[in-house]
């Protein structure tokens, strides 16, 4: 079994995780059908307000957060006494995935960044398709395997508890 430490960092990474993908599956599920019902101006409006404004920090705070945690977690797990060899491969899946995340995430926040300022029809259509895109469908599913790996590395370190148990 790990030790406290990476067992607490562990679950504060997957619960951290969580946040985002279900923010994002929100997104994908919810929010995607009516914006592409209500159009890219009003999409381009709320995201002004939104994601440019606490969503700034919100977003960022969530998908950094979540990397460092789970990086931290991997760290920690290296130094364990007794290491749940069990729960590295998931777990290395789950940084590799989340930082892969944070790579897509540098080509989705410049075309949020964009809307700061007015944008002709035109450019704004392109923006709404090009972030939906990267933003939030390849991002999106990224974050939410992200979380599944997240969970997969959670579920084997308490099995690595459980097979200890039943042998003594």
């Amino acid at each position: 079994m790990p030790d406290a430490r990476t067992r607490y960092l562990l679950a504060a990474a997957t619960f951290t995780s969580g946040i985002l993908a279900g923010t994002v599956v929100d997104r994908m599920l919810v929010g995607g059908p009516a914006w592409h019902a209500l159009g890219a101006e009003a999409w381009g409006q709320f995201s002004r307000r939104a994601d440019l404004g606490t969503g700034l920090i919100a977003y960022p705070a969530e998908a950094v957060g979540a990397t460092l945690l789970l990086i931290a977690a991997l760290v920690s797990s290296r130094f364990d006494r007794n290491r749940g060899e069990r729960m590295t491969g998931p777990l290395v899946a789950a940084v590799a995935l989340s930082i892969l995340g944070l790579l897509i995430t540098a080509k989705a926040a410049p075309i949020m960044l964009s809307l700061r300022t007015a944008q002709p029809p035109a450019a704004l259509l392109r923006a709404f398709d090009d972030f939906f895109l990267w933003g939030i469908y390849l991002r999106g599913a990224v974050d939410v395997l992200t979380f599944v790996a997240a969970v997969w590395a959670l579920s084997a370190m308490l099995g690595s508890k459980e097979s200890k148990a039943t042998k003594t």
